[in-house]
């Protein structure tokens, strides 16, 4: 199992960068991200690697989610929805069905009951509005 990743880096881009190497030496297709604390929602290129971005729109560095996807997996991408700096999420061809992902930061404890009010409110919301399918087990293959 891989470690936690943790270290002092001065900028964004040396942060993205980091993120990078790890996605290629893991060789992993899809990795979530939150508490990535970039102030920006969009969508980054880095070599062969994509990241999407949801952050606070205020320019402050604190919350942020996101994903990044290996050139498979981005070529597998159908839709990014960012909803706030605490929920993203994507939608990615399937073979037989298609696949929601949905990445989040949750507030914790110390914030006031509003923001997590309003947290699982636009959670709620993003999960009903994902489409539903019926499917076996055959049909999730990778």
């Amino acid at each position: 199992m891989p470690s936690i990743v943790k270290a002092k880096l001065t900028s964004e881009e040396e942060k993205k960068n980091l993120l990078v190497r790890e996605i290629n030496r893991y060789k992993w297709d899809i990795i979530g991200l939150s508490g990535t604390h970039f102030p920006v929602t969009g969508v980054d290129k880095i070599g062969d690697t994509t990241l999407l971005l949801s952050g606070r729109n205020d320019g402050i560095y604190r919350q942020g989610v996101g994903f990044i996807l290996s050139t498979k997996a981005k070529r597998s991408l159908i839709s990014t929805t960012p909803v706030s700096e605490r929920i993203i999420a994507i939608r990615l061809k399937g073979t037989t069905v298609n696949l929601s992902k949905v990445q989040v930061y949750a507030p914790d404890s110390s914030r006031s009951d509003e923001d997590s009010v309003e947290f699982y409110s636009q959670l709620q919301s993003l999960i009903d509005s994902i489409p539903k399918k019926k499917h076996t087990s055959r049909q999730w293959r990778l």
